[in-house]
């Protein structure tokens, strides 16, 4: 009973952090019309299979019919479904997820606190990392859309009891271990990804197997030669990428060889290049391994094995359907070019305020905007307060070491987070980081966000804190101060009132509710997913509408579709021809010819009027389909056979 009042503070934190989404659990959601719908469709898809003898979870024809997708890289959130088909099962899909979203945001700041707990034993240090880590700028933001994220307590979890594992031997906690990663790989991929960094960064900084250092170079007359070219070769390139930057650069054709020059980005990679190459000639690193080191990091093998093993069994359902996936050709990874990968956290980004702070959000805004920014992808900001504390406060000679660790941890996390290239007020510097390269790891390479792996600095940020919290001394050591301390940090990542998305049943999805069997087609028609803006035109409501009318819809939004969906689309009767109508193009010589209708993936078309352009609804009028339901939108219609 002892861990009560923060248990009970998190809840009260929990309802004004997401106010007021408490008052709202049966008719809105968080965020804008959005990804958000996808995830009440993911809920409803569990009840309907664990209801439907037959059906495999992983595979459906619910979306996309006929030919279906697979849900196994896609956003698929089992774990949550399941629980909210069997605990929530009496809910609604809304109210369900609501719930889970409610549950989430506790949770992250109670494993937080777990954590930060077992390395101080520190109350208030342990609260104020469970607000840092659970109500952070970052998660905030996906509040508005990105719900699997939003369950990210997977990773404190799993860090307190690898821990547990590696200091203390401790089969048991290596065994929480794979099944709290497990538990991850079923509800949110990235966390399952960022668990893995974790478990390859703390053990190997625990044990200090590995000894860097740096020496000065004796300065021989080649070295030194050396490192005059090095900077003269800086200097250079610097001066060719100010030229390309102001001129607009050039393009030189010798011979067949031509020659673009036309942005700065490769001149400053050079420079970057040389920059290194001086430092090299002035220092020498210098790894070796310590002895104390190797008898830690042989003592951390056998739980990280057991872990292993228990997370590799967990998975081995996901596993096998991601294997039958890719030797099918079905496996969807993002495709991108260096230049063209999605930016990290700007490193002007800590600096630009909280995108969703009640009283600043739209200072913050304008800023990002001003930098050509994502507000929802390049969020780096860590509060004020926060950083205070580190830099005033000082650790206790006995958390030295644990310090050190967490630092490291905080360095893996943030150097993912900064991306493939390092970018300061939106612009590329030329600098290539580590992330560049995770394109080529198989499976990595889907955690194609880079900037979501702060959420791993949040949480060694949150454990610094606490240990900062935990050795303070002077006017910082008082418990009202601190006290305080954690309500200004409460305050400044505080977002409330968070946007909702009102919910509503058009009485007309009832009435096809009550219809036989058959495909749906919402009209304008599209196809969409995460890596792509689609073809057509599609209200992504629909997804959400066939959870209350229970038909397969052709089309639809996935977060990984099949790549060939639109072309299979354009080959099929009415659906073809709706889709490049929806797309703004000619409907094409299928038009005209005599319908088959049977051979349509449609057997209803919802049609939205004030969405439809009129070659759309004059198309609908020319079809063999009657009329059997209208509200004051949509019109229900029926092919004929």
């Amino acid at each position: 009973m002892k861990h009560a009042g923060p248990l009970a503070l998190f809840a009260a934190l929990t309802a004004a952090w997401t106010w007021p989404l408490a008052r709202h659990l049966t008719d809105a959601i968080p965020g804008d019309p959005g990804d958000n719908f996808l995830f009440l469709w993911n809920l409803w898809w569990m009840r309907h299979v664990l209801a439907t003898p037959g059906l495999e979870y992983f595979r459906t024809t619910y979306l996309f019919f006929p030919f279906g997708t697979n849900l196994v890289n896609a956003s698929q959130t089992m774990l949550p479904a399941f629980v909210a088909a069997t605990v929530l099962g009496r809910v609604s899909v809304i109210t369900a997820q609501n719930v889970l979203l409610l549950l989430y945001v506790w949770a992250n700041m109670a494993a937080a606190y777990a954590l930060a707990w077992a390395v101080t034993r520190h109350r208030r240090g342990a609260v104020l990392a469970g607000v840092v880590f659970g109500l952070s700028p970052y998660l905030a933001m996906r509040l508005t859309g990105h719900y699997e994220l939003m369950a990210a307590w997977v990773l404190p979890a799993f860090a307190l009891c690898l821990i547990r594992a590696v200091r203390a031997s401790s089969r048991r906690a290596a065994v929480a271990a794979g099944l709290v990663l497990t538990a991850g790989a079923y509800t949110v991929y990235y966390y399952m990804i960022y668990g893995l960094l974790f478990a390859a960064v703390y053990p190997l900084a625990w044990s200090g197997v590995l000894v860097v250092r740096w020496a000065p170079r004796t300065r021989t007359p080649w070295l030194r030669g050396l490192r005059y070219a090095c900077a003269g070769g800086g200097v250079l390139l610097a001066a060719a990428a100010l030229f390309i930057t102001i001129t607009g650069g050039e393009r030189v054709a010798l011979g067949p060889i031509a020659i673009s020059a036309t942005t700065p980005q490769n001149a400053l990679s050079g420079v970057w290049l040389f920059a290194i190459g001086w430092l090299l000639c002035t220092w020498r690193p210098a790894v070796s391994l310590s002895a104390e080191g190797l008898i830690r990091a042989r003592r951390a093998l056998a739980p990280l094995a057991v872990a292993a093993f228990v997370f590799a069994a967990g998975i081995s359902p996901l596993a096998w359907q991601t294997v039958r996936l890719i030797r099918h050709g079905e496996y969807v990874s993002p495709e991108y070019q260096w230049r063209s990968a999605p930016h990290g956290v700007d490193l002007l980004s800590p600096l630009m305020g909280h995108p969703r702070q009640s009283l600043l959000q739209s200072v913050s805004r304008r800023a990002y905007a001003a930098a050509h920014l994502d507000v929802m992808e390049t969020i780096g900001w860590m509060g004020i307060v926060p950083l205070l504390i580190l830099l005033c406060a000082r650790p206790r000679a006995d958390a030295r070491e644990d310090e050190r660790i967490w630092r490291l941890v905080a360095a893996a996390f943030g150097i993912w987070a900064l991306g493939p290239f390092l970018t300061v007020a939106g612009h590329d510097t030329g600098l290539r980081l580590p992330a560049i390269l995770l394109r080529y790891v198989p499976i990595v390479a889907n955690a194609r966000m880079p900037c979501r792996a702060i959420v791993g600095v949040f949480m060694a940020l949150g454990v610094l804190l606490a240990m900062r919290l935990s050795g303070a001394t002077g006017k910082l050591r008082p418990a009202a101060v601190q006290w305080l301390v954690i309500a200004l940090v409460a305050f400044e990542y505080l977002d409330a009132p968070i946007p909702l998305t009102r919910m509503d049943a058009p009485p007309i999805y009832r009435t096809l509710a009550q219809q036989p069997p058959g495909a749906v087609c919402e009209v304008p028609f599209g196809v969409a997913d995460g890596l792509s803006s689609g073809v057509g035109v599609l209200d992504r409501r629909a997804v959400f509408y066939a959870t209350l009318h229970e038909h397969p819809i052709a089309g639809g939004y996935v977060a990984r579709m099949p790549e060939d969906a639109d072309r299979r689309y354009e080959a099929m009767p009415i659906a073809g021809v709706l889709l490049r109508l929806s797309d703004g193009r000619p409907a094409g010589p299928a038009a005209a010819v005599p319908l088959d209708t049977s051979k349509s993936p449609c057997r209803y078309l919802v049609v939205n009027r004030e969405l439809s352009s009129a070659a759309l609804k004059s198309y609908i009028a020319s079809l063999p389909a009657d009329r059997i339901a209208t509200d004051e939108h949509r019109d229900l219609y029926r092919l004929r056979d």
